[in-house]
């Protein structure tokens, strides 16, 4: 009997075949991606949130201590204007050490915070180095020369920081989160209706609506800017202005068109205007702003949450009763 023998050729895939496959994936690909990046989001708000929990716990403590919450800002001068040298420190400065930087406290100068952050024999010389500086700060937009002063390099401070933030290296300055100044526009001032502001002296204990109907910290972005999250002024202090509108609004990037064609009388009233701007609370996260509220509480808002309900939220004793939210 004869043996038959079958040869077999190797086949591959064929162009269709291997397109398919490329497709295939590539709607996987589309489908999962969302998803990851919506993790990776509600990652990032519960670090936001869990940042402003631990802000909470250092105000409380402080609250336990001295009977009274610390002032937003310790200011001579009022109305704070971002245009002058601070006077003293806000709220986030003088918490460090219920906050676990004791270290970092130590080299605040509350006197002289301009002095803050160096070395203890600089501390002591009359001038501030200039290789201790970060920046120098001028608020006319239009280029024209403005009053200028040292900014001493912050240290960086984690629960300072929403990591949805895209401030990135380099301002470590700044504050994510402020304190509730006032419900309406207001420059920083002793006379606002919320819990911190300029020599404020508000307690927990003591607050006319209800410490789970007021809003104490919330979230900020880095449209108008302070000089720094040891000083009392907007970048550490906003105003209860709609969510959305903060939100969409670019500032001080407005400036130039402002100024345009306009007198020299007029540009300095405009300037004047722009340096006591202190602006809202918003944040980079998709439909919501976290807030902490007096009771210890954290909560998201929604961007389109009521103006009028916003406004009662953050008044100390606006005397509406108890508000939904």
């Amino acid at each position: 009997m004869s043996r038959v023998t079958y040869r077999y050729g190797k086949r591959g895939f064929t162009v269709p075949e291997l397109l398919s496959v490329v497709a295939v994936i590539g709607v996987l690909v589309a489908l999962l991606l969302p998803a990851v990046q919506a993790a990776r989001e509600q990652a990032r708000k519960l670090q936001c949130q869990n940042n402003l929990r631990q802000l909470g716990i250092g105000l409380s403590h402080y609250q336990f201590l001295y009977k009274t919450l610390p002032p937003g800002a310790v200011s001579v001068t009022v109305p704070i204007s971002v245009e002058n040298a601070p006077e003293g420190i806000g709220w986030a400065g003088q918490i460090l050490p219920q906050m676990g930087e004791q270290s970092i406290y130590l080299l605040v100068n509350s006197e002289q915070p301009l002095r803050s952050f160096l070395s203890e024999s600089s501390q002591t010389d009359e001038a501030v180095p200039e290789t201790d500086v970060a920046a120098t700060f001028a608020v006319d937009s239009s280029g024209a020369a403005a009053r200028k002063f040292a900014i001493p390099a912050h240290p960086a401070l984690k629960f300072l920081q929403c990591p949805s933030s895209n401030w990135g290296a380099g301002k470590d300055w700044y504050s994510g989160y402020a304190g509730c100044h006032s419900s309406s526009e207001k420059s920083i001032d002793a006379d606002a209706d919320g819990l911190l502001y300029a020599n404020s002296s508000e307690s927990l204990e003591a607050i006319p609506d209800g410490s789970s109907n007021t809003l104490l910290l919330g979230e900020v972005s880095e449209r108008l800017s302070g000089l720094g999250w040891l000083f009392g002024d907007r970048g550490t202090l906003r105003n209860g202005l709609p969510l959305d509108l903060e939100h969409k609004a670019s500032g001080l990037q407005q400036q130039p068109a402002e100024l345009a064609g306009k007198t020299d009388v007029e540009k300095e009233a405009l300037r004047i205007r722009f340096a006591l701007e202190v602006g809202g609370f918003a944040s980079k996260h998709s439909y919501e702003v976290n807030f902490l509220v007096a009771d210890g509480s954290v909560r998201g808002l929604s961007r389109q949450i009521d103006g009028v309900i916003l406004r009662q939220l953050i008044s100390r004793a606006d005397g509406g009763g108890v508000v939904e939210f």
